[in-house]
């Protein structure tokens, strides 16, 4: 049988507009993933502690990445890999920062995340809902910890603007993506999720032409662009829609479920055994195979040659 990843972002993909998932349809699924040799991955801008939890039953057999892939933990919670913003850049950037208005930063580090004691209430309280560990700090130079990112709040109608910004500012440093909504995270070159899952597919000995993605954001696009089949939200951007292979339902209608299913059991399996996710044309109408291998590297192809070949 041939081994699987499927990596799932979160905010606006696995979960729906009330942060949360359709936990009974999820808890059957995920046996029968674990059946047929699937690993599971969360991959999100989001802090580890605060993914965790959204798991209870299940987080000891699954791979989270959090900080859009800088910080990745193997099922239990061993640290496989770290990244570590360096010092002369996170000076940089948040002081530049600092002298945005309405931009209110939130450091995230391995230890804990941290917001300046004098941002504002409902920027805090905000914050809160998605850095379990959260600790309000004086002044910046006060945080003594591995940082891995810089995420910030900033006016909706305003992003666009401040990204543009921001790439000018810390061009060969930080690099920012926006996951949409007002949300902006600098992250460190080549720290992101599509290089999180190819360390982590390496270490399994999964190809990355057997690797599904699903993702709605700017945090998305590597890993959208990078595996055999990336999703795009039907709630995502037009702009991200244009760079995945197909469209899942709407993360309101539990898009990623539905779609994980019908990978799993479309032809009763017969797919999946023979190194190929679906030829369900009529439920994945955009989806082409055989123009998708086109735009894979050669080694790529040639993985899934060998491949094939060992399932033949």
């Amino acid at each position: 049988m041939t081994k699987r990843l499927i990596a799932v972002d979160m905010d606006g993909t696995f979960l729906n507009s009330h942060q949360d998932f359709d936990r009974k349809y999820f808890l059957k699924l995920y046996p029968e993933m674990r059946a047929k040799d699937v690993t599971f991955v969360v991959a999100s801008g989001n802090q580890d502690s605060q993914l965790r939890a959204f798991f209870p039953h299940t987080a000891d057999s699954i791979w989270f990445f959090s900080d859009n892939g800088a910080l990745v933990k193997q099922p239990d919670e061993t640290v496989m890999y770290s990244a570590k913003m360096d010092p002369e850049v996170y000076h940089h950037a948040i002081t530049y920062l600092n002298s945005l208005d309405e931009v209110y930063p939130v450091v995230s580090a391995v230890k804990s995340a941290y917001v300046l004691n004098s941002a504002p209430k409902s920027f805090s309280e905000m914050t809160a809902r998605y850095y379990y560990k959260l600790q309000g700090v004086s002044d910046w130079d006060a945080i003594d910890d591995t940082v891995l990112k810089i995420g910030m709040s900033c006016p909706d109608n305003q992003t666009e603007k401040i990204l543009t910004l921001l790439a000018n500012e810390l061009a060969g440093e930080l690099l920012p993506v926006s996951s949409g909504h007002g949300d902006i995270d600098l992250i460190i070159p080549h720290t992101h999720k599509a290089n999180a899952i190819k360390r982590v597919a390496n270490y399994l000995n999964i190809p990355m032409i057997d690797v599904v993605t699903f993702g709605d954001g700017g945090n998305d696009v590597e890993m959208l662009k990078e595996a055999g089949q990336g999703f795009a939200m039907a709630n995502a951007p037009q702009a991200i829609k244009k760079i995945a292979d197909n469209v899942a339902p709407d993360h309101d209608q539990n898009g990623v479920l539905i779609t994980i299913d019908q990978l799993l059991n479309s032809g009763k399996g017969r797919e999946w055994e023979k190194g190929v996710w679906t030829s369900n044309t009529a439920f994945f109408p955009n989806f082409n195979y055989k123009v998708r291998i086109q735009k894979k590297r050669l080694g790529v192809f040639q993985s899934l040659f060998n491949t094939l070949n060992d399932d033949i």
